[in-house]
């Protein structure tokens, strides 16, 4: 399953990229966020990240378990952990 899921991985990355999202707007209206961008923690992972702070994405990646993650300095943090601002 593993390798089918890496697989999908390298199909996806032609289309989106490690330094971009795709979003929908408040307007309903798909929006490419480009990294840098800002995210609010809305949980606490010790020690690093703190519940109401803001944090710089440095890139979007996904594991191999199809799971996607922020780089958030040089650490891959799960992306249900953040609102994006």
């Amino acid at each position: 399953m593993k390798e089918q899921n890496r697989q999908y991985i390298l199909e996806l990355f032609k289309i989106v990229s490690p330094t971009s999202i795709l979003v929908v707007d408040k307007n309903g209206k798909v929006k490419r966020l480009h990294c840098p961008f800002r995210v609010l923690a809305i949980v606490d992972i010790p020690p690093d990240i703190a519940t109401g702070n803001f944090y710089t994405v440095d890139f979007v990646k996904m594991t191999l378990e199809l799971k996607e993650v922020f780089i958030i300095g040089g650490k891959g943090y799960f992306i249900c952990y953040f609102r994006i601002m």
